[in-house]
């Protein structure tokens, strides 16, 4: 089993850069044909937000027209530059967007592993959040996969990095109830670590 992470985007609508300097859109052109490239291919592709820069829909059909060049199953998470009904707008075929509302969270098998996305946007704020809506969630999801090995995706990382930008806007509540919930189950856990968009641009 091989799995790919990108994350942090910013795809933006077609022409402008972000932050005025940055073409997100011809980097992740690259990152996907590196991905398309490698031998062996990863099983899937799991980007773990802000996969558009301020949550539009113009923004999103971008993102979407771009994605469609990505010869690998794909999951999408949010961040804190997403929006969570124009991302569902723009991709009304991806039920697993809506199988948590109002949050975009959800549970999916890629072979004999369980991942469960976590949604820890918090809107109007740049860190992230898990209210106990969403950890009593986590936690039934996790109950229900008791026999599987299990990977926890989320936008916001759940403990210093070292990176001080990042650190400002981590996972600021709900990171204690996380960990204890998580315990010894989870194999693995994605999460942003660096604000360059994407990883293998």
């Amino acid at each position: 089993m091989l799995l790919a992470q990108i994350s942090d985007l910013h795809i933006k609508p077609p022409g402008a850069l972000a932050y005025r300097r940055v073409d997100t859109a011809a980097r992740l052109e690259r990152t996907i044909a590196r991905l398309n490239a490698l031998a062996p291919r990863p099983d899937a592709v799991i980007v773990t937000g802000d996969l558009v820069d301020r949550g539009s829909v113009e923004e999103y059909q971008h993102l979407k027209t771009l994605l469609a060049a990505l010869e690998i199953p794909y999951w999408l998470l949010i961040g804190n530059h997403d929006g969570r009904e124009t991302l569902r707008e723009v991709f009304p075929e991806r039920a697993e967007l809506r199988a948590a509302e109002p949050f975009v969270q959800y549970a999916t098998d890629i072979g004999p592993l369980r991942l469960i996305a976590l949604d820890s946007m918090e809107p109007g704020q740049s860190g992230g959040t898990l209210c106990a809506a969403r950890l009593a969630w986590l936690a039934g999801q996790l109950d229900a996969a008791r026999d599987r090995p299990v990977i926890v995706a989320l936008h916001h990382p759940p403990f210093d990095c070292g990176i001080a930008h990042m650190d400002r806007i981590r996972l600021i509540g709900g990171c204690e109830e996380l960990a204890r919930i998580v315990g010894a189950q989870v194999i693995a856990a994605f999460f942003v670590i660096s604000v360059t968009a994407p990883l293998l641009a």
